[in-house]
């Protein structure tokens, strides 16, 4: 069942949050500054709404949101350390991490735009920030991937691999990713109502960069001449960083200088991603 058939199907939830949006716009509709201060509550139900849709008449539930990445880990493990033979120290660990990781990344991209559509109805009878939308379906995505981050630490701890001081790098490595997500996904999302294959694109483009993006491989594999043209992706970057941070080894994405090019690069498509979203947000009640 896709994600739009179980928002549709879902319509307790999606009482609820059409009575919170309609709720919040009646009392802060009219006062700026009380509008603002409550954007946060606005988000917050929606985000916890959209976790209880995400796993609705789900017999495992949540556990979906842990299931998913290890089963796809159990696979990919399976092949590449039995069949193809990767020199890679922890190489269970070094496959999770950038599973997990790419997985947001994907997970927030396509779901804003699927999201955005299933609350059409809403965005037609209610005015609130567009914005509000994206922001709590990457607050979904955020939950489910420091859960799976949890995860992570469990097999970590178990694998008997050694923490380092580099390991407290982490939560820059997220706060990046996520600044960065979230701001293509503003973009996406902002083309969506108007050019409906943009989904289509954008998911062949996630698997082609899930293969092309040093996941599954190390990037030793691939001839240098090549490594400039894949981390220009800084995903990649942060990636590959975080890995260095909690597995090793090198260090060459640990650096100042990697975070001073991730960050400007996810601030840059963050803030184009608002504009836009902005920009475009005000024609969607009718190309929805």
């Amino acid at each position: 069942m896709s994600l739009t058939e179980k928002v549709a199907n879902s319509d307790t939830a999606t009482e609820e949050m059409g009575k919170s949006v309609s709720t919040w716009g009646e009392t802060y509709g009219r006062n700026v500054s009380g509008r603002r201060r409550n954007y946060l509550y606005l988000t917050m139900v929606m985000a916890i709404t959209d976790f209880k849709i995400k796993y609705d008449h789900s017999i495992l539930g949540y556990l979906w949101s842990l299931l998913k990445p290890l089963l796809m880990f159990g696979t990919l493990y399976l092949v590449f350390s039995v069949f193809v033979r990767w020199d890679v120290p922890n190489y269970k660990l070094y496959l999770l991490l950038g599973i997990i990781l790419w997985n947001f990344l994907a997970e927030v991209t396509l779901n804003s735009m699927v999201l955005l559509e299933a609350k059409a109805s809403i965005i037609k009878k209610v005015y609130f920030p567009r914005w509000v939308i994206i922001i709590a379906s990457s607050l979904t995505s955020l939950l489910t991937l420091l859960l799976n981050t949890i995860v992570f630490f469990i097999f970590f701890i178990i694998s008997g691999a050694a923490f380092h001081k580099t390991a407290l790098l982490l939560p820059v490595y997220l706060i990046e990713l996520y600044v960065l997500v979230v701001g293509v996904a503003l973009l996406l999302s902002a083309l969506f109502p108007k050019f409906r294959d943009i989904h289509h694109i954008w998911e062949v483009f996630v698997q082609l960069g899930f293969w092309v993006t040093p996941i599954i491989y190390p990037i030793s594999i691939v001839p240098e001449k090549y490594h400039s043209v894949i981390f220009l992706n800084p995903a990649a970057r942060i990636i590959q960083g975080s890995r260095q941070a909690l597995i090793g080894p090198g260090g060459e994405f640990l650096g100042l200088t990697n975070h001073i090019i991730v960050l400007t690069l996810a601030v840059f498509i963050f803030v184009l991603g608002f504009l836009v979203f902005n920009r475009l947000s005000r024609s969607f009640a009718e190309d929805l």
